[in-house]
């Protein structure tokens, strides 16, 4: 499994998952701090180091880092977060990914504006396959 279909598989998965929520069609691959409509979610990979490989940099094993905000807005903003948030947890533990921060409301600068965020990582190893 090479580092684009890592982003590709995880990214496809996560996104038909969080699109049965409010969001719809409105997430992305984009570390941004603007948001023209909400709600929204993103999915940001912090990176794909190394975490086992030899000499000639062939990579047996990588660990993936993805960041996921969720935004919100509205009367019931952060009940709305929380069950954005669900979906995607799901979706992630799904493909064996374990939650090592979060979900943390973010402060944001409009207080109307609600943002949950939550980390994940995991190790993808020689011949893994993203399992549900």
């Amino acid at each position: 499994m090479t580092i684009l279909e890592i982003i590709n598989t995880v990214y496809a998965r996560w996104g038909d998952s969080i699109s049965k929520t409010a969001v719809k069609d409105n997430y992305s691959m984009e570390n941004s701090t603007v948001v023209a409509e909400l709600p929204a979610a993103t999915l940001y990979f912090q990176g794909l180091p190394t975490s086992a490989s030899d000499l000639e940099g062939n990579e047996s094993s990588v660990m993936p880092t993805v960041q996921v905000d969720i935004y919100t807005k509205g009367q019931r903003a952060l009940t709305e977060a929380y069950s954005i948030d669900e979906l995607s947890h799901s979706a992630l533990v799904g493909m064996r990914f374990r939650r090592s921060y979060g979900p943390e409301l973010i402060q944001s600068t409009d207080p109307s504006i609600k943002r949950l965020t939550s980390r994940y990582s995991r190790v993808v190893g020689y011949g893994d396959k993203f399992t549900e």
